[in-house]
């Protein structure tokens, strides 16, 4: 198994809480390295601010659920793309990316790509 150079702890099973001792940054360090607990933790801890945003948007012709649904794929890409180095903390970055997934997929759905001219 692979260790992390933070905690020391293998890529397999970790106890939640030693998870909630970590940073959010460690967190995604963790879940980049292939720990999955890591990354659902993070899941499960941010899918109260993707239901929260979620609720403000509607997609045309589509479930509230699916602006949910595409709220937590912009979580998930947030979690493989931060970048520390970048100045700004996980929760900003996932903020932002959540927030770009939904929109995407509003300007997406919206497009009259069928009608004719």
């Amino acid at each position: 198994m692979m260790e992390n150079k933070f905690t020391g702890m293998a890529a397999g099973l970790v106890e939640v809480a030693e998870l909630d001792a970590l940073s959010d940054e460690q967190l995604v360090d963790l879940a980049k390295s292939g720990n999955l607990d890591a990354e659902e933790y993070l899941i499960r801890k941010y899918k109260e601010l993707v239901r929260k945003k979620s609720q403000f948007y509607f997609i045309i012709g589509a479930d509230g659920d699916d602006v949910m649904q595409e709220g937590m794929i912009g979580l998930f890409k947030a979690i493989h793309s931060f970048d520390p180095e970048g100045g700004a903390a996980f929760r900003t970055f996932a903020d932002l990316c959540i927030n770009r997934q939904i929109l995407t997929a509003i300007r997406t759905a919206s497009r009259r790509k069928h009608e004719p001219l």
